[in-house]
């Protein structure tokens, strides 16, 4: 992994009128509104809605059957 992936991110999705959502741009770092801004100006390939996040948990991904998700804030089980 080229850097770390940390509550300090942020990730722009766009989501189509369908809901099918897909990730425009992602930062390391909270970014200036006029960051995002230029993103969103840039993709407006059909999306409807735009959606600015940070992650509330960070789960490794399992390798090879393992358990994922286990003791990192998941509250799917």
């Amino acid at each position: 992994m080229e850097r770390a992936i940390d509550y300090k991110t942020h990730i722009l999705i766009g989501v189509r009128a369908n809901g099918v959502m897909t990730v425009i741009a992602d930062w390391p770092y909270v970014p200036k509104q006029t960051e995002v801004q230029e993103q969103i100006d840039t993709s407006r390939n059909g999306y409807v809605t735009f959606v600015l996040c940070t992650p509330t948990s960070v789960m490794p991904a399992a390798a090879h059957g393992g358990e994922a998700g286990k003791g990192y804030g998941f509250r799917g089980q």
